[in-house]
């Protein structure tokens, strides 16, 4: 994976906004599994791959209603959206102004513009270790979502629901993880600990190669951003690729460590 294939698959989503854009093509594109893609576009642009195509759709769109005669419902129903009500909708909340409006309107609106990646940003040094696990079990509280967007926000209300009802001050009374792992289209989030609690549940960490990246703290911040550092410059930087769609987070007292698993040499 590298800067030059995720501007082609920018590529490609601009050439293909009124067709049906496949995670699995885009991620093929750039050599990744279609979580890993989601999680190295979320962390260098600061926008979700969804978000990213849903304005750039907008974009296109919000052109021709003022440079054509075409219709709001032919517009909504070529860039993807099931009716001209959801797409009215969309569009007033990204540009303040409906499609009917901006028909009539004068006035120009910043759009959404095209991303463009780069190597020139600056970033720490990476602390990381290569390490072969043994298989650990972890008993905690999950929550399944069926976009990466939801996942993001179903999190946020998980910690929230454990921190109200104790679990969570139970779970960092050892180790705390938190995994996030994608299978059958759904993105899962747990947290908890080796040791069971009632009305938790079970997953496996299957034992295998790891990359152990310590961040040298327990705030968020500093989590994003090494997380960023992984994926959108130790990622491209390496001989390594990750295997299997899985992100694990380890918490001790004062500490974070982000464990990936990984294997040698690039995806095709």
């Amino acid at each position: 994976m590298n800067y030059d294939l995720l501007n082609n698959m920018i590529d490609y989503i601009e050439k293909n906004l009124t067709e049906h854009i496949k995670y699995k093509d885009l991620a093929r594109i750039v050599g990744v599994s279609e979580y890993s893609l989601q999680r190295i576009f979320m962390f260098i642009t600061g926008v979700s791959l969804s978000e990213y195509i849903r304005k750039r759709r907008l974009s296109k769109s919000f052109e021709e209603l003022k440079t054509s005669n075409i219709k709001i419902i032919d517009l909504a129903l070529k860039y993807q959206y099931e009716s001209a009500i959801s797409f009215s909708r969309a569009f007033k909340k990204l540009f303040g102004i409906t499609p009917s409006e901006c028909k009539k309107s004068t006035k120009s609106f910043k759009l959404f513009p095209i991303i463009k990646f780069n190597n020139n940003e600056n970033y720490d040094e990476l602390d990381y270790e290569i390490k072969n696990l043994n298989e650990i079990t972890v008993y905690g509280k999950k929550t399944v979502s069926k976009t990466y967007d939801d996942s993001l926000y179903n999190i946020r209300k998980l910690y929230n629901e454990i921190k109200e009802n104790g679990l969570y001050k139970k779970f960092n009374q050892t180790l705390q993880y938190g995994v996030s792992f994608y299978k059958k289209n759904k993105f899962t989030y747990l947290v908890g600990c080796e040791k069971e609690y009632s009305n938790t549940e079970k997953i496996i960490i299957s034992k295998g190669k790891y990359a152990i990246f310590n961040v040298g703290s327990r705030k968020q911040k500093d989590i994003v951003k090494t997380d960023k550092c992984i994926y959108s410059r130790w990622l491209p930087s390496t001989n390594y690729n990750i295997i299997k769609e899985i992100h694990i987070e380890l918490y001790t007292k004062n500490n974070c460590y982000i464990y990936i698993p990984i294997i040698e040499g690039k995806q095709n």
